[in-house]
């Protein structure tokens, strides 16, 4: 079941980034974005447990996948992809999509580029600590 996030989801959504990424947000920096207008976080529940989210911004007629994951031990299943299709359903066809993504994290490159996503140009240093992160849009069609 797909339903928006509450602060009540919090500490599930900041366990699967913990365990999702190299250089995770810091719980604060996920919390902060429940009071962004722009901001939505969703998340995908099986028996009542959080096991995937999805945070995006949507400003005007352009939107930003800011980071999803999935509990990795509900992973290749196909619910990245439904929280995916679920928010792009949401926000309307004629969004222009974009994301950041780091450059050897393949798993997620492959998933994107599945959405339509394609990868437009490489960013230096990204993360700062010398990893470079792609930089992929998906065309309103």
């Amino acid at each position: 079941m797909i339903r928006k996030a509450s602060l009540e989801d919090l500490n599930d959504i900041y366990n699967i980034e913990v365990s999702s990424f190299d250089t995770p947000w810091e719980k604060v920096s996920i919390e902060v974005e429940f009071y962004k207008d722009y901001a939505s976080i969703y998340v995908y529940e099986v028996d009542k447990k959080v096991v995937a989210y999805i945070i995006t911004w949507l400003i005007g007629l352009e939107a930003e996948l800011i980071t999803i994951a999935v509990d990795e031990g509900f992973r290749r299943q196909g619910i990245g992809r439904v929280l995916f299709a679920y928010i792009k359903e949401l926000y309307g066809k004629n969004i222009l999509w974009h994301l950041e993504v780091a450059c050897k994290n393949n798993s997620a490159i492959q998933m994107y580029k599945s959405f339509g996503f394609e990868i437009t140009s490489t960013i230096t240093n990204y993360y700062g600590d010398g990893k470079n992160a792609f930089r992929m849009i998906l065309s309103p069609k």
